[in-house]
């Protein structure tokens, strides 16, 4: 039933949704793992996880009694829902980044899930466990997927809480100004009628940036306003990572965008410094290298530059050589849209090597990339 990789609590879920059977689970992928029918994935990282051999799979799945079929279709709707549920507010409430990398790993597991949900008429489970992953997969590149999940979901078909996880999911997905400013205040009215600041503060910092692509600056900050004041409610109950850190990151990408770099910085900088004071991990880093990403794509490469750069500065030692590749590839991408060949080799050669870099060196490559892109733009 499940293509590609699994871990065992996938399998526990699935086959043993009860504890009593979660030793019987084990114990047939044991055997099925001595028998090679079974192997351990590549994908595997501190968890354990398994493959079934694909011909075994189909194999499998075809002689599946119906209702089998349909007992495994409901768990695998059940871990993902649960699965989705639990990520999500490792990422919203703690900025765990390693929750990030869980939903990109098990992409493919919770969208069987979300399907299977669907399927079901469980529409509004569908859309929390869509509201849930979003921002997981925005931030792995998997918006053009995310918005094929939103299109299975119909709003007249949800509940209002619903709609506005579904609303804020598509806003988050969409990369049209016009149509996420829209849907994200749509989904700013709605979260604020049912009284849920969470949901309101995420659509009004949507709202928010699509208003900075039309460059209606003040609707901007205003908005930005709505979201903090949302935001400082939902604090007292519990801790939103994500919308106090995206605040200002907001105001950091207007100040861009209106040509201030020093107050762009010193926004992003404060960012970081909310989220440490929170005691999260979350990555300023990694959202800027996306929005790098997204300024590339709209041919804004001297933004995109400055917003590397930052991110350099900014991007934790500890978390290892997947955010320092990260950026590197960004780099690399920018550095080859500014027909500079020899940087983007060299982007390319950070981006697939583990071994540490000197900070000041790196600091130096990505303030020659703005010196690029400024002599490019014509702002030198």
């Amino acid at each position: 039933m499940v293509p590609g990789s699994f871990s065992l609590d996938t399998v526990d879920a699935i086959a043993a949704p009860d504890a009593t059977g979660a030793a019987g689970a084990a114990g047939a992928l044991a055997e099925l793992i001595e028998h090679s029918l079974v192997t351990r994935s590549d994908d595997a990282g501190l968890v354990g996880r398994f493959r079934l051999l694909e011909p075994i799979r189909r194999y499998a799945l075809k002689t599946l009694e119906p209702t089998d079929r349909e007992q495994v279709r409901r768990g695998v709707a059940r871990w993902a829902l649960r699965t989705a549920r639990e990520q999500g507010a490792r990422i919203r409430g703690h900025g765990d980044m390693t929750a990030v990398e869980q939903v990109e790993v098990d992409r493919h597991v919770l969208r069987l899930g979300f399907d299977q949900l669907v399927d079901d008429y469980r529409h509004d489970d569908a859309a929390e466990l869509l509201w849930s992953v979003w921002l997981p997969l925005w931030m792995t590149g998997h918006s053009h997927e995310g918005l094929t999940w939103t299109d299975r979901l119909h709003e007249d078909a949800l509940s209002e809480r619903a709609r506005a996880r579904w609303l804020v999911a598509r806003a988050g997905f969409n990369r049209v100004a016009a149509d996420l400013f829209v849907t994200a205040e749509r989904a700013m009215r709605l979260a604020e009628r049912i009284d849920d600041a969470s949901l309101a503060a995420e659509a009004a910092i949507f709202a928010s940036a699509a208003a900075l692509r039309l460059e209606d600056f003040d609707g901007s900050e205003a908005l930005l306003a709505r979201a903090e004041a949302a935001m400082k409610t939902r604090l007292d109950v519990e801790r939103d990572v994500w919308a106090a850190v995206h605040v200002p990151i907001g105001r950091g990408d207007g100040a861009l965008l209106r040509g201030d770099r020093s107050a762009a910085a010193r926004h992003w900088r404060a960012a970081a410094a909310t989220a440490q004071e929170l005691g999260s991990g979350f990555s300023v880093a990694a959202v800027l290298a996306e929005c790098a990403q997204a300024a590339r794509g709209e041919g804004r490469l001297d933004d995109a530059a400055v917003m590397l750069a930052v991110a350099g500065e900014l991007a934790p030692q500890r978390d290892g050589h997947r955010p320092k590749a990260h950026l590197a590839g960004v780099a690399a991408a920018v550095a080859a849209d500014l027909g500079d060949v020899a940087s983007a080799q060299w982007w390319e050669g950070v981006a697939d090597s583990a071994a540490a870099l000197d900070t000041d060196e790196l600091g130096e490559r990505f303030r020659e990339l703005v010196r690029r892109a400024d002599t490019v733009s014509g702002r030198d």
